[in-house]
């Protein structure tokens, strides 16, 4: 009796010794989970990147924070993925969970595209219940916290593949090439073979992908969009951003979504914000597929944003004081 204590005893050391050691390594390196774990332990913020996976790996707020923000409202890329971070009540939370209270002169880039603000064609009623963030209970809008380090919420209840950071842990150390990292301000780096075989595939095959989805634009999603921009204009200068895709995913947007620049615009007009379209320069910047801008471009698009930004805000400064 007194060995089988003993083991047991000896099992329950070596299981709480190892469970320590595997909380270290998620609490030093919350990257090492997966591409969104990092983004629910870092503090709440006073300037967001928002919107799905195009922002999250192409809009860098390093760059943004070098240009544009200072210490008092450093921007973070809060951006996910269709489904989790499509324009909701979802992401209404979420936003409001992480917007620090203390946000006063914020910047908000909010990235609009027409499939973070669509739902499916049997989606009569247009019911925010029948969002698929909703059905299939996403982790996005649902966590306790969006701010905790450890966030075992997340960890225990959407956390899939527990053995990822052995795995990354792995690939780094051989050197692997095709890594994801998921960087302190939010940013996604996307490593990835970028000859013109590999990326033409990819964009064939994901502009086909999206050409057999049956959704259409979702006025429940636009109403959360401008609840959104409602939000964040008390906290500073909200800005509306269209980024550019694969030539071929721009054509196949026209084609299949006409009437949705006018139905941003409509709504940029209202909150009296700019809306930076860019869409017609797709094709002019290197993409991984046919959404996502290659993290070089990401780089120089972001500088092409700020410069926008920077002149918008100049412009208004200058406007306001010709005025007093």
């Amino acid at each position: 009796m007194r060995k089988f204590l003993n083991k047991i005893i000896l099992y329950l050391l070596l299981l709480g010794v190892l469970t320590f050691f595997y909380t270290l390594i998620i609490y030093f390196r919350p990257d090492l989970v997966d591409a969104f774990y990092y983004k629910f332990t870092t503090e709440k913020a006073n300037s967001f990147i928002l919107g799905t996976s195009r922002p999250a790996q192409g809009i860098k707020p390093e760059i943004i924070n070098k240009l544009i923000c200072t210490e008092d409202n450093e921007i973070i890329n809060h951006s996910f993925a269709i489904g989790p971070s499509s324009y909701g009540p979802n992401y209404y939370r979420e936003i409001t969970n992480k917007l620090s209270k203390d946000s006063i002169k914020g910047i908000f880039v909010l990235s609009v595209d027409p499939w973070s603000l669509a739902t499916g064609i049997g989606n009569i009623n247009d019911d925010s219940l029948q969002f698929f963030e909703a059905r299939e209970n996403l982790f996005v809008g649902n966590l306790k916290s969006s701010s905790n380090n450890p966030n075992f919420d997340y960890l225990l209840n959407y956390w899939g593949d527990k053995f990822s950071p052995f795995v990354q842990i792995f690939k780094l150390l051989i050197n692997y090439k095709n890594l994801i990292v998921l960087h302190s301000d939010g940013w996604l780096e996307v490593s990835i073979a970028m000859d013109s075989a590999s990326v033409n595939s990819r964009i064939q095959k994901s502009t086909e992908e999206y050409k057999e989805k049956k959704v259409k634009l979702s006025n429940t999603r636009f109403y959360y969009l401008d609840k959104i921009i409602a939000l964040l204009k008390n906290k500073g200068d909200v800005f509306l951003v269209r980024l550019p895709v694969s030539s071929q995913m721009a054509q196949l947007e026209k084609d299949k979504f006409s009437e949705f620049d006018k139905m941003v615009q409509f709504y940029a007009d209202k909150n009296h914000i700019k809306y930076f379209n860019f869409i017609e320069e797709s094709g002019k910047y290197r993409t991984i597929d046919t959404h996502h801008l290659y993290k070089k471009e990401s780089e120089r698009f972001t500088y092409r944003l700020c410069d926008s930004i920077s002149t918008h805000l100049n412009t208004m400064s200058s406007n306001q004081s010709h005025t007093q």
